[in-house]
């Protein structure tokens, strides 16, 4: 498999930012922005990376893959 374009990893960046908010995590929240600090790392360098972030009430696991056909992903999970 080839990998991601940087094209298309900021394509899933911008969506996935976009769905937070709407998941009840507000963009001035300590766990937004690093979530959206990796993102813009991964958009720039391309590296694979996963981290577990804390979201307050919940852990969150971002994994951002660089393989193509493989979509970023952010499992919340209850504390």
């Amino acid at each position: 498999m080839s990998e991601k374009s940087k094209s298309e990893r900021l394509s899933e960046t911008i969506t996935l930012l976009k769905k937070l908010p709407t998941a009840g995590v507000p963009e001035t929240t300590y766990a937004y922005c690093r979530v959206k600090t990796l993102m813009s790392k991964w958009v720039k360098d391309g590296l694979p990376a996963s981290e577990t972030i804390d979201f307050v009430t919940h852990w969150g696991v971002l994994t951002l893959p660089v393989v193509e056909g493989k979509t970023p992903s952010l499992e919340l999970k209850s504390k």
